[in-house]
């Protein structure tokens, strides 16, 4: 059996390679660490005494699955490790072609003659990555998407479709149900090693991300327990100290306001934790602005009086947002601190709500050195400082407004901070109305 080369004469087909797809088309080339892959819907070629050739693919009845059929791939053993791959087609030639293929890649594989068959196999063994065919018996490619996209074990693997479809309604009912990517056959192996290696890269980063917040949350609940009970403890003894008149009263307010604020700063963290993974309930109800706003006026008045600053409100009434009132009031504590420890003395801080499109905008806007540009949505990060010349004030820990843009998005809203001309801060919370 022989394979038409493009320029030059017939080949023969090397005998170990001979009419057979179920042999591995790969040998190690001396000169260096490539290999030659070499494909044929009849014959899988040996490699070339001369180096790479070009090899035109006969058409079988129905199509084919590669562009060329001679392809230069990574030396399998320089891969740190091996991905598990799942070829879903209902063609056993594609399979096995496809099969050939990521294994001269490094790759190990499986393979599944249709969707049903597929969908047993994802629940029993984990896969990295997909290949995954659209028109099958039983379940098509679209039900499997439908299924992998549904499981929260599933829809982290990436799913790469190899379709003889190429039609633009095609593509796009595989992308909206959750596709990573999407090859028309014939594809150009190359592509297909660009793409599946692009796509278990990102795999491996977000595992890598999900590790890391595992990581966080165990450490921050360490610290919350290791913490909170020696705390308790000293707020215990602080109280008794006052209560039996032992101690000087300033220092004990000192130390109460410290222990106060240890505490506060506990708290946040867990409750970070909380919002992050799900676990914080939220009940949504409808607030009047006008009251709840006063409301806030009157507490932090006090406050803004003691640093020679006027708390303002501006709004017009009948204002009504949905949202959780005591998150929000939580959302608005951290703003107005913020505002109470940065704002210039003799300024103002203004509290104000408008309708904005069937939402509600609050404000919470200060007079201080301001925030510069660039580190707009930096300062939401956990844990992130801004380092202020224009302010001896010392940072806090970077709690107070990751918890803000948590509890935001937990309430169906958004936060966002801008400058003020010529200078300052505005805070810009989004709620929907009611």
């Amino acid at each position: 059996m022989v394979s038409r080369l493009q320029g030059a004469n017939p080949v023969p087909v090397h005998p170990p390679f001979a009419a057979s797809t179920e042999k591995r088309g790969v040998t190690a080339n001396p000169s260096g660490s490539k290999v030659w892959l070499c494909f044929d819907f009849e014959t899988v070629l040996g490699p070339s005494r001369h180096g790479a050739y070009t090899c035109s693919v006969q058409r079988t009845a129905s199509h084919r699955l590669f562009h060329t059929c001679v392809h230069t791939v990574t030396d399998p053993q320089s891969r740190p490790e091996t991905a598990h791959i799942l070829v879903v087609d209902d063609s056993k030639l594609n399979r096995d072609l496809l099969g050939e293929y990521l294994h001269a890649l490094g790759y190990a594989s499986e393979s599944c003659h249709n969707g049903k068959e597929a969908v047993e196999r994802l629940q029993e063994e984990p896969f990295d990555a997909v290949l995954l065919d659209i028109d099958m018996p039983e379940l098509d490619g679209y039900g499997v998407l439908e299924f992998m996209r549904g499981d929260d074990m599933l829809q982290i693997i990436p799913v790469i479709m190899i379709s003889g479809r190429d039609d633009v309604p095609s593509i796009a009912r595989c992308l909206e149900l959750g596709a990573t990517d999407f090859l028309s056959k014939p594809f150009n192996p190359k592509i297909l090693e660009a793409r599946l290696s692009g796509s278990l890269e990102k795999k491996r980063l977000r595992e890598a991300e999900q590790d890391l917040i595992r990581m966080r949350d165990a450490l921050t609940h360490m610290i919350v327990h290791d913490l909170g009970n020696p705390l308790s403890v000293i707020q215990m003894n602080l109280q008794m100290m006052r209560m039996l008149g032992e101690g000087d009263a300033d220092r004990l307010g000192h130390l109460e306001r410290a222990a106060s604020a240890m505490g506060t700063m506990i708290e946040s963290m867990l409750d970070l934790s909380k919002l992050e993974s799900g676990t914080m309930p939220v009940h949504a109800n409808s607030i009047d602005m006008g009251s709840f706003l006063a409301q806030i006026k009157a507490e932090y008045a006090p406050f803004a009086k003691d640093r020679d600053l006027a708390l303002e409100i501006e709004m017009d009434g009948g204002i009504v947002v949905q949202a959780d009132e005591l998150l929000l009031g939580r959302v608005l504590a951290n703003l107005l601190a913020n505002a109470l420890k940065y704002a210039r003395p003799a300024t103002r801080i203004l509290l104000s709500a408008r309708p904005e499109n069937g939402h509600v905008q609050l404000v919470v806007e200060d007079d201080g050195p301001g925030i510069a540009d660039d580190l707009h949505e930096r300062i939401f990060d956990r844990y992130y400082q801004v380092e202020s010349a224009e302010s001896d004030v010392r940072a806090g820990v970077g709690l107070g407004l990751a918890f803000c843009r948590l509890a935001m998005d937990a309430m169906d809203g958004a936060i966002r901070a801008e400058s003020v001309s010529p200078h300052g801060t505005r805070f810009i919370i989004t709620l929907p109305g009611a």
